[in-house]
């Protein structure tokens, strides 16, 4: 069995050294890594102490490569759950709770796969004897790639679309402000109003004449204020 490593490094990768050449295989936890060397078209375990057959570095491969496709379906069903904010307006806070450590997940999930699937484009090239056996998991690897980084896409697509709702809700409350300061102002001129000589204009020969405008103008800001609650209501 080849060796399994504490964690030295959080990426795969082949390397080279005066005497051999080896590739460095990181499981989806990182919990345990792998070390095959490659030495006069043989190969051994991390520390050259057991010759190992290509059975087990592809089993390896084998192992590895599952990992990352059930990784990829906990994302995509966690992605798909997120998604139904689209459809419907459903309550958007779990995502943006997340959404840092979603972001960073998928990125470094995102690297992991990218060194993975180059350490393994780069064995096929330095092992010919290994290349047909590489060559499904090489290419599953690439699907890999492109599929996590249209995930760390739709991760920002999601966050872009939530920030638009809440700039748009942000939008409405200024043109409700606006809408409530341009009928509250005028009451600010009320009083001086009817101080003033208005003798012969509407309602001035009226004694609550200044209540009866200001009930009127209160009475048309509860009505537009219930009109924006209702419509902010029914996008929602």
């Amino acid at each position: 069995m080849s060796e399994k490593i504490g964690q030295k490094s959080d990426i795969s990768g082949y390397f080279y050294t005066d005497s051999y050449d080896y590739i460095y295989l990181v499981t989806d936890g990182s919990e345990q890594n792998y070390k095959f060397i490659f030495k006069d078209e043989k190969i051994y375990d991390g520390d050259e102490s057991k010759e190992c057959d290509s059975s087990e570095f592809i089993g390896v491969i084998k192992k590895i490569t599952s990992e990352f496709r059930n990784k990829i379906l906990e994302h995509q069903a966690e992605l798909e759950n997120y998604e139904k904010i689209y459809t419907n307006r459903k309550d958007y806070t779990k995502f943006i709770k997340k959404h840092s450590i979603l972001k960073y997940e998928i990125r470094k999930f995102q690297n992991k796969i990218l060194h993975f699937y180059e350490a393994l484009v780069i064995c096929q090239t330095e092992q010919p004897a290994l290349k047909k056996q590489l060559k499904n998991y090489t290419y599953e690897a690439g699907l890999f790639k492109n599929v996590v980084a249209e995930y760390a896409a739709r991760v920002e697509d999601i966050y872009a679309h939530i920030q638009g709702i809440k700039n748009d809700k942000i939008n409405r409350n200024i043109y409700i402000l606006t809408m409530i300061s341009a009928l509250l102002l005028p009451l600010n001129f009320i009083t001086s109003f009817f101080g003033m000589n208005t003798s012969g204009l509407f309602l001035s020969e009226y004694k609550n004449a200044t209540t009866i405008v200001s009930a009127f103008m209160l009475v048309t800001l509860i009505i537009l204020a219930i009109c924006f609650w209702l419509y902010d209501k029914k996008q929602e």
